[in-house]
Parts: structure tokens; C-alpha cells; sequence
């Protein structure tokens, strides 16, 4: 009886390390796969012209193959969402694959709640196809809540209230001002921020709702006044 519970146990052992084997196996495949998928993203991030039909469908083919050796990865599903996005954009997928897209992003949320990008990623495809209505308000205030003071949030969100400008609610452009208050901790985003008003035609409105603003000190407003606003 002791010998055979032994072999037991020895076998038990043994199919466990060989799942643990071929999972991480797997994982290690769906890794080669994701990064092949990542690079082409960041080549389409920096040079558009390298967007072509043929290199998406590479892409897609790569992160289908990810997701497929590990299908609970949500960061693959995420970006399974922004290759299909780019595939739209290219031509080789139709809009209405729209909410395909919308629906990955959704599906990364449920188990990494509290990553921003995919937040803003979000908030910005839904501004797209139906402008600032409450669901973008919502993906907006999602995006805040896990990376306010991110650059990539700081920036993506401030673009949807400069795109949506005719459109927003005084409280939108009180969140907006928030967003602009909160790159007051470094000077570059302040920059940067106050750079993609004046890009928008929006500069000196955003100047004087800074200057009404009760979250902007008075110390502030003069240095705006001198170096950034007039």
C-alpha cells in the first residue's frame, strides 16, 4: 500500500511538471508572438507610412497567434483591439468592426481594471464614433482614476476635450482645467498641454478659464501670463 501510494504520488508529481512544462511553453510562444506584434505598433506609431495592408495583416496574424497560446492574457487582448483599430484605419477592415474593437478593450478591463491605457484607449474611440456623450465622460473619468498623472492620460484626455470643445458641459471644462492644473508639477507638461490648446485654436480660452480657475494660485497665473499666454 506505502509503495503504491508512493508511485501515486510520483505520478501526480510528474503530470503536474509536465503541465507546468507545456504552459509555460506556451506562454514563452505567445511572448515571441506579442512582441513581434509590438514592434510593428510602435513602427506604425512612428512612421504612419509604414501602415500598409501587409504588414497589418502580419500583425494580426501574430497577436491571433498570442492570444491563442494564452488566451487569459489581457495585455494581448488589448492589443488584439489596437491592431484590429489599425487595420480599420488602413483599409482593411471595415468601421463597423468598430465595436470589435471597443469590445477587446472591454474584455482587458474585466480582469486588469486599473490599467490606464486601456482606459484612454476607451475614452478616445468612443469620443471618435459618437463624441463626448456620458460614456465617454465615463471612460474619461476611468482613465483619470488610474493614471491621472501619467503623461499618456494627461495628453489623450486633454485631446478629447479639445476635439469636442463646442460640445462640452461647463463641468467638462472644469475637469479639462483640472487636467491642465495637474501638469503644473512638471513645467514640460505644462508645455506640452498649453502647446496642444494653442494647436486646437483654443490657447486663449484655456488661458482664461486657467486665470477664473479656483485651483490655480495667483503666482501661477502671473507666470502664465508672462511666458505661456500673452
Amino acid at each position: 500500500m506505502k509503495v503504491s501510494l508512493f508511485l501515486i504520488l510520483k505520478l501526480i508529481t510528474a503530470c503536474l511538471c509536465l503541465y507546468l512544462i507545456v504552459i509555460a511553453f506556451r506562454w514563452g510562444i505567445a511572448s515571441t508572438y506579442y512582441f513581434q506584434t509590438n514592434a510593428l505598433l510602435e513602427r506604425w506609431n512612428d512612421d504612419r507610412a509604414s501602415l500598409t495592408i501587409e504588414s497589418y495583416q502580419q500583425a494580426k496574424e501574430a497577436i491571433e497567434k498570442a492570444v491563442n497560446f494564452h488566451p487569459e492574457h489581457n495585455h494581448y487582448i488589448h492589443t488584439q483591439g489596437r491592431v484590429l483599430h489599425w487595420g480599420i484605419i488602413v483599409g482593411a477592415e471595415k468601421k463597423s468592426r468598430y465595436s470589435d474593437v471597443g469590445s477587446l478593450y472591454l474584455a482587458a478591463t474585466k480582469t486588469r481594471p486599473y490599467w490606464s491605457e486601456t482606459w484612454t484607449d476607451l475614452a478616445r474611440l468612443n469620443a471618435y464614433l459618437y463624441g463626448m456623450n456620458e460614456k465617454t465622460r465615463f471612460y474619461v473619468a476611468k482613465s483619470r482614476a488610474t493614471g491621472r498623472y501619467t503623461q499618456h492620460v494627461m495628453f489623450t484626455v486633454s485631446k478629447i476635450y479639445l476635439a469636442n470643445w463646442d460640445y462640452l458641459s461647463n463641468e467638462d471644462k472644469r475637469s479639462y482645467i483640472l487636467v491642465v492644473h495637474d501638469s503644473f508639477l512638471k513645467e514640460y507638461r505644462l508645455k506640452e498641454q498649453l502647446a496642444l490648446a494653442k494647436k486646437y485654436n483654443k490657447l486663449q480660452m484655456v488661458c482664461l478659464l486657467l486665470y477664473k480657475s479656483q485651483y490655480v494660485e495667483e503666482a501661477n497665473i502671473k507666470a502664465l501670463k508672462l511666458r505661456f499666454c500673452e
